[in-house]
């Protein structure tokens, strides 16, 4: 058996299963989709440490990039390992692949560099490294076919291609991002609106703010492209049909001012934690099946290590098949956390409470939106008493749910440091 965990960096659910990714769109019938699947932070680091042990911030402690933590006895790839799976990470950028990428299935080496073995290291030091859709299929395509036949392999594949600064082949970016030029440079114009956004050196391009929504669209374009020559490979090497496959991103973004926020994940609006949240279970069962149930990343886990042993004791989450089947209650509420443990947030299907953490610094400067509770839609509150059911049902989750934190710490890197600068992390 095939289990793969497809994560699509800083993708927004209204910018997947639409007219930007038609190919993904032709395959729908083998797959369940989740309109109201959630995130429980905005941060990579955070949201994939979630996805792996199906647990919260408040539990697993991972409130930063810099440091990482080693994966607990009950995370994803241990529990698939203990069953004999063989598990391999392919992370398309090279933090993500150091802190977290490298713990499953050993180093992920497939990165390759233009230079000598000094000049690699200085760059990945000093930039980061980030590699390109094709190159992360083609790294993981590569490892499930030489795996020894027979074997179950759990392998996960992270795209960065639609994170800030936004990148695709040229003939994608000719299709959605037209050669226009702007009296002032992106930094200036942001200043202008009083938007805030990390610093990008790309901001000194003289183009107008469209630009790099515009770009965001043409990576997703291309990721899409991408994916189905993965598919289509799996189908053609006779993967497919019986692989379980999830397909998610770590938190969406905003683009151009939404909240106040350009070209960023900086709060906990749908914006950011309402995510793309497809499954495609062996045999295609559920396929074609859309649900409003609430869904979370915590639920990927025991999805998967349930279909193989049968047993989820140690997760927060629900197995989704018992949840499409209606053997498992539906969730009620999601919860998120800001990375900066700044925000919480609690939603439902029409609703979101936002938490501003008493004693936490704004280090961002960030706007703050002065209500608590807020429409998903953008409406006008419909009753407002709402508010004390939805803290009370946070505060409850919280104390319920408090445990120690999980996984040793790995300590912080000032490689890491120097990567997440060049990346608008700081």
């Amino acid at each position: 058996m095939i289990i793969i965990l497809i994560t699509l960096d800083c993708l927004r659910k209204d910018h997947f299963g639409n007219e930007l990714t038609p190919v993904f769109n032709g395959g729908l019938a083998d797959w369940a989709s989740f309109t109201n699947g959630f995130s429980q932070s905005q941060n990579t680091l955070s949201s994939h440490f979630t996805m792996l042990t199906s647990s919260y911030l408040f539990q697993h402690g991972v409130y930063s990039n810099f440091r990482g933590k080693k994966l607990p006895s009950h995370s994803m790839d241990k529990r698939l390992k203990e069953a004999g799976f063989g598990t391999k990470a392919v992370c398309g950028v090279s933090f993500l692949s150091d802190l977290l990428g490298n713990q499953i299935g050993g180093k992920d080496d497939y990165f390759e560099l233009s230079g000598g073995r000094i000049m690699n290291a200085f760059k990945r030091r000093i930039r980061g490294e980030r590699r390109p859709a094709e190159k992360v299929v083609a790294s993981g395509l590569k490892w499930l076919l030489e795996s020894p036949p027979g074997e179950g392999k759990f392998l996960w594949m992270h795209f960065f291609d639609a994170h800030m600064a936004y990148s695709a082949p040229r003939r994608f970016m000719k299709k959605f991002v037209p050669r226009e030029r702007s009296s002032k440079s992106v930094r200036e114009q942001l200043t202008d609106r009083g938007w805030f956004s990390p610093y990008f050196k790309e901001y000194g391009k003289k183009v107008p703010l469209d630009h790099f929504p515009r770009s965001y669209k043409a990576a997703v374009s291309y990721i899409d492209h991408t994916l189905g020559l993965f598919f289509s490979m799996l189908k053609q090497f006779g993967l497919f049909d019986d692989a379980l496959i999830f397909l998610t991103s770590d938190h969406g973004e905003c683009l151009n001012g939404d909240h106040d926020i350009y070209c960023a994940h900086k709060k906990l609006f749908d914006e950011t934690i309402n995510v793309p949240f497809f499954v495609k279970f062996p045999g295609s069962e559920f396929g074609g099946r859309s649900s409003d149930l609430i869904v979370e990343h915590t639920d990927i886990a025991p999805t998967a290590v349930g279909y193989v042993t049968g047993r989820t004791p140690e997760y927060m989450g629900t197995d989704l098949r018992e949840l499409l089947s209606g053997r498992a209650a539906p969730r009620k509420y999601a919860f998120s956390e800001h990375v900066d443990n700044y925000m919480r947030s609690v939603r439902d299907g029409d609703n979101i409470f936002v938490e501003i953490v008493e004693g936490m610094e704004n280090k961002w400067g960030m706007k703050v939106e002065r209500e608590k509770l807020f429409r998903r839609n953008g409406d006008p509150l419909a009753d407002a008493g709402l508010e004390s059911a939805m803290l009370a049902e946070m505060s409850s989750f919280m104390s319920k749910n408090a445990s120690s934190s999980e996984g040793d710490d790995l300590g912080r890197d000032d490689k890491i440091e120097e990567q997440l600068r060049s990346l608008g992390y700081l």
